[in-house]
């Protein structure tokens, strides 16, 4: 069966189209915007995650080897300091961060994933 190279282009420029005219972002963590953009907490918080976070949790939260975070953290630890507590000393899986994050950071990284993801 031979295919007309005209299909197989026609084909990849549709792809490739589709691709480049995505206005999501997946693979992307989410910046804050609007009034969070102008905390410097959360914006930092996105550097925290992006540097140490979403190889595990995913770019997005969205999970992977780590478990979701995007829209679940809150109900996960509806009091912030569990949370905090949990990324500081770490559980299960979860390593400990906080010979590696300044407390600052780890709160930053916190608020993040409660905020913007």
């Amino acid at each position: 069966m031979r295919i007309p190279v005209a299909t197989i282009v026609l084909v990849g420029a549709l792809a490739l189209g589709a691709a480049c005219g995505s206005k999501s972002q997946p693979n992307v963590a989410p910046q804050p915007t609007g009034e969070q953009a102008k905390e410097a907490v959360l914006v930092e918080g996105r550097s925290v995650f992006v540097a140490n976070c979403q190889k595990c949790h995913g770019p997005r939260g969205q999970g992977g080897v780590g478990p979701k975070l995007a829209g679940v953290v809150t109900n996960a630890f509806p009091n912030i300091q569990n949370q905090i507590n949990v990324v500081t000393n770490g559980v299960g899986a979860m390593p400990a961060w906080k010979d590696k994050l300044t407390p600052a950071q780890i709160v930053a990284v916190v608020r993040y994933s409660r905020e913007v993801l």
